[in-house]
Formats: structure tokens, C-alpha cells, sequence
């Protein structure tokens, strides 16, 4: 029995802790009953999802000694991991003895902040190298695209410039043919209006017939003299145009003449050399790419997470130093349940476990492939990433931590408790309110945002009324009870998602 009682005042002091009280009136004899009450307030009603889920750095890059920078992880890829797609087959067979190293762990750096360096002996011997070879494919291009002798030469360059300037004279002629065509036109077509004007004002001015039939018959005349114009026009201007296509063939055939005169090797030998010329060029910009990368730089401003490297060893095949940039993120599972009224944008806040902290955040990514939890009763959750907005440095990757997304919210509106609600959305809702004298009266509301702990209500309500939340049974004498009606301390049902406030 003690217990009971125990319970019974918890659970009566919670409600007193949400602005409840408890007011008359006490119906006569054994049980009595009497009303819970809050007040109608002005404020915030918020629905919110919450999910537990990991810190994490939004990108973290590996950084090896011959090649640029990896992304080994990024926020913005679903399965988290990267790789090498950035090393070249050639540098990644050097040996790279390390000569200094200036990272640590637990170091923030800047971008292009010098983190270590190696020996760069064999990468230069293969750079001279690759060199070489990118001299000797050039030599061989040359010798295959040696020119003629200077007298044909110079005739076949006489040519080619004689068909430029057939080319050049065509397509002035055509410029100068359409100008004078738009000219002629324009002034056919004036005619037509002033005749058409003509006309118009004779007729508004109520003119003699006679005068009518004269202006009819010159619009008709300059009509006509109109479309005679457009086909003359039309036909100057598409013989202007086949003079220009004319002459740019035969420019195209005299540079395929120069091309055949010029050339000394065939076609598919010079585009063969230009080929290796191509390949060589690539390798010595690779190796050329690995001298520089013998000393590692910090790819952008971020934490060094990982040192893989000492010095005067040579450096592991994998990364020699890991680095987390950009701004830290949260991912999170959110029940399927929730995901509908999740959206890009959203606001957030993540309490980090480890750091006791809360920061706040965006939501910034929502995977649209649902994961299953696995077992006879699977759930679908989705990945959700929220972006943490300024954490403090105590905030670390790996920490668990609580993402609480706002779904909606409203500001400066009339609010009552949710277990004041009565009815549902499609009978309609009620409230009881308390009057002075202690009576109730039910009073039809319209609601707007709904959680289960707060209701926006829009109309039928002002503000600081009093209105009845639930009620407590008590009875007298040796009968026990457990004296608290539990379920009218749940508005009756009252559905409303997530969390509000």
C-alpha cells in the first residue's frame, strides 16, 4: 500500500511539474472526483523525431607519399569508404624513405601546412627517365612530319591562301547581298503599311467611294509587289549562300591537296607517333606529379587522426597520415515511421554523449535506401546525416550521440497541453473548459500543429483560460484504489507524432 502511495504522489507531482492543478468540485459520498488543469499559453509547438546514431568527420582524407590526396570517407557517400584511385602504377612501386615528420595526432593544421617529407631519389631517376623516352617520341614526330622542299611548299601555301580568299570574298558578298536584300524588303514592306494606312484613314474619314477603290487597288498593287520582292529576296539570298558553301568546299579541298603535298608520312604513322608522343608526356607529368607529392601537405584545414609513418623507415603502402576536414556530422537511423516528415534543411540537435554536450545542426542528407535491423521482426530505418553547426574541439568522431530533428514547428501561437484534446481529426475536437464558478463547459476548437505534448489551437480558445487536462479518483474510508485515473492523463487518445514542447 505504501508503495501505491508513493507512485500515486509521483505521478501527481509530474503533473504539477507540466503547470496541472487540481481543482473541484468533489461529487458527494465515496469515490470523489476532482479536475486536472493547465492554462491556455502563448508560445512554441514543436514535433520532433529522435534516433540515436555516431559522430563522424564529414570527409577524412589518406595522404601517401608519390600521389595526391585520397578521400578515404565522406558524409556525402553511403557506404562511408573510399579508396586509392589516384596512384599511378609507377610511383606506387617507389620506395619512399621517410626523412622528416612534423604531424602528430590530435594536430590541427591549415591547408598546405608541410606534414612530412621522403627521399625523392628514385622518383627523380624515374622522372629523368620517363623524360628520355618523352625526348625520343618527339625526335621520331618530327622526323615523320618533316615538310616538303621550299618551291612546293611555297606553291602548295599559294594555293590554300588563294582558296581562303575565294572563301573570304563569298561570304563578304553574301553580308553585303543580305544587307541590301533586307533593305529592299523593309521598303516593299513599308509601302504596304503606308498604303494600308491609307486606306484606313480614307475609310475612317468616310471618303468617296471612289477614293476608297483607288487606295484599295494600290494596296493591292504594292501587295503584290511585296511578294515578288520576298521571292527575289529569298532566291538572292540562297544563291549568296551556295556561293559561300561553294567556296568553303574548295577551301577544303585545297587544304586536303596541302595536307597531301606537305606530309612526308603517312596519315596513320604521324597520328601513331602522336600517339606515343601523348602516352610519354602522360607518364613524365605522373612521375613529375610523384617528385612533388615526396613531401605530404594538408590537403585542406583539418585534425590529423592518423600518423602511419617514422622517420628514416620507409613509409607503409598504405596511408602515411589520415586527416578529418570539414565540419563534423551525426548519422543516425530514423524508423520508417519518422522518415516521411524528414526533410533536407531541418533543424537539429545532437547531443554528443561523451563531450555532454548539445550542438545544434541541419539536416543536410537523407539516405533513400531503406537498412532492416535484422530478426523475425525486421524494422526499415534510413540513414539520416545531420551537420553540426560550430561544435566545441571536445566533440570527436566515434562518440555516440542523440539526433533530434524538428519536423515542425510554429512560434507565438495559443497552446494547451495535449491531454486536454478531445475527439479526432475527422469528428472534430473538443475542449473542456473550467469556468469561475466551477462548472465545465465543452468548447469546439480547431487545432493546428498536434505532438503529443502540446496543441497549436487556432480558434475557440483565448488566452489564459482555463481548461481541463484529465481528472484524479479518489476514494474514502478501507477501500483501496490506486487513486490516479491514468488514462485521462493521456487526453483520450490524442494522436500526434514525435516529440513536442
Amino acid at each position: 500500500m505504501k508503495l501505491r502511495l508513493a507512485a500515486i504522489g509521483l505521478i501527481l507531482v509530474g503533473v504539477g511539474a507540466v503547470a496541472l492543478t487540481v481543482v473541484g468540485p468533489v461529487f458527494g459520498g465515496s469515490p470523489s472526483s476532482k479536475y486536472l488543469t493547465s492554462t491556455v499559453t502563448r508560445g512554441t509547438v514543436s514535433a520532433q523525431s529522435v534516433a540515436n546514431g555516431t559522430i563522424a568527420a564529414s570527409t577524412v582524407y589518406g595522404l601517401k607519399f608519390g600521389t595526391t590526396a585520397d578521400i578515404v570517407s565522406s558524409a556525402a557517400t553511403t557506404s562511408g569508404a573510399g579508396g586509392s584511385t589516384s596512384n599511378s602504377s609507377s610511383s606506387g612501386s617507389l620506395s619512399w624513405p621517410v626523412k622528416t615528420v612534423t604531424a602528430t595526432v590530435g594536430q590541427r593544421v591549415t591547408k598546405g601546412t608541410t606534414l612530412a617529407s621522403a627521399d625523392d631519389t628514385a622518383a627523380q631517376l624515374q622522372l629523368a627517365s620517363a623524360q628520355a623516352t618523352l625526348a625520343s617520341a618527339q625526335s621520331k614526330l618530327a622526323a615523320d612530319q618533316g615538310g616538303p622542299d621550299a618551291v612546293t611548299l611555297a606553291q602548295a601555301k599559294n594555293q590554300l591562301a588563294q582558296a581562303w580568299n575565294s572563301y573570304q570574298q563569298a561570304v563578304a558578298n553574301r553580308q553585303n547581298t543580305n544587307q541590301q536584300n533586307a533593305m529592299t524588303l523593309s521598303q516593299a514592306q513599308a509601302a504596304v503599311t503606308a498604303a494600308q494606312a491609307q486606306l484606313d484613314a480614307d475609310v475612317t474619314a468616310s471618303a468617296a467611294q471612289s477614293v476608297i477603290n483607288k487606295d484599295t487597288a494600290a494596296l493591292t498593287q504594292v501587295q503584290q509587289d511585296l511578294a515578288t520582292t520576298q521571292l527575289k529576296v529569298s532566291q538572292s539570298n540562297q544563291q549568296a549562300a551556295q556561293q559561300v558553301t561553294n567556296a568553303s568546299l574548295s577551301y577544303q579541298a585545297a587544304e586536303l591537296q596541302y595536307e597531301s603535298k606537305t606530309a612526308p608520312a603517312a596519315t596513320a604513322t604521324v597520328q601513331a607517333d602522336q600517339a606515343q608522343v601523348a602516352s610519354a608526356q602522360a607518364t613524365v607529368n605522373a612521375d613529375q606529379a610523384a617528385v612533388d607529392a615526396a613531401t605530404l601537405m594538408a590537403p585542406a584545414d583539418g585534425l590529423i587522426i592518423a600518423v602511419n609513418i617514422l622517420p628514416g623507415v620507409n613509409a607503409p603502402s598504405g596511408y602515411a597520415i589520415e586527416e578529418s576536414v570539414g565540419p563534423m556530422v551525426a548519422t543516425a537511423s530514423f524508423a520508417e515511421s519518422d522518415i516521411a516528415s524528414l526533410k533536407v534543411g531541418q533543424t537539429a540537435t545532437v547531443s554528443v554523449t561523451g563531450a555532454k554536450v548539445s550542438v545544434p545542426g541541419t539536416l543536410t542528407q537523407i539516405v533513400p535506401v531503406a537498412s532492416s535491423s535484422g530478426g523475425a521482426s525486421s524494422v526499415a530505418t534510413y540513414a539520416v546525416t545531420v551537420t553540426l553547426t560550430e561544435p566545441p574541439d571536445t566533440v570527436l568522431a566515434g562518440m555516440s550521440a542523440s539526433v533530434t530533428v524538428t519536423t515542425a514547428s510554429v512560434d507565438n501561437v495559443l497552446r494547451v497541453p495535449a491531454t486536454a484534446l478531445q475527439g479526432s481529426a475527422s469528428a472534430g475536437y473538443t475542449v473542456l473548459v473550467m469556468n469561475s464558478n466551477g462548472s465545465t463547459t465543452s468548447v469546439d476548437v480547431t487545432v493546428g500543429l498536434v505532438t503529443t505534448s502540446m496543441v497549436e489551437i487556432k480558434s475557440g480558445l483565448t488566452l489564459d483560460q482555463t481548461v481541463v487536462t484529465g481528472t484524479t479518483s479518489s476514494r474514502t474510508g478501507t477501500t483501496t484504489g490506486s487513486g490516479v485515473n491514468v488514462q485521462s492523463l493521456t487526453g483520450g487518445g490524442v494522436q500526434g507524432g514525435g516529440f513536442g514542447r
